[in-house]
């Protein structure tokens, strides 16, 4: 199954601690002011629970437009600046999906086999 998220060169998404008061904007992507984030909507304990030995983990949507949900024109131009970028990530399996993301798992490394895309208009 392919998915689709935005990260760095090493596979780290921009949501990691200390980084989004870096990009984000006062003025969210439509819609975004109602989105949680996966611990919040899965559980903090998902990756222990029903992760396994080796994995890698990470959120990602299932349709590249899906993106512009969570993140503003104006915050993918400073992500860019920053070195993120949109991919297209091949998964292992999905460990839990809502109708607004899902956390997946994969064998290799987040950064392997990426394939960066456009930003969805």
């Amino acid at each position: 199954m392919i998915v689709y998220r935005v990260q760095d060169k090493r596979g780290r998404g921009p949501f990691k601690p200390g980084m989004s008061h870096r990009w984000s904007d006062e003025d969210f992507a439509p819609g975004m002011e109602s989105l949680l984030t996966w611990p919040e909507e899965f559980g903090f304990d998902l990756i222990n629970r029903d992760g396994r030995p080796g994995e890698h983990f990470g959120s990602a949507v299932r349709d590249p437009m899906e993106l512009s949900r969570w993140f503003s024109k104006t915050e993918q131009e400073k992500l860019h600046k920053l070195g993120y970028r949109p991919v297209a990530l091949r998964v292992d399996r999905v460990l839990a999906e809502s109708k607004d993301q899902l956390v997946f798992a994969r064998q290799k490394p987040l950064w392997r086999n990426a394939r960066p895309i456009q930003w969805p208009l």
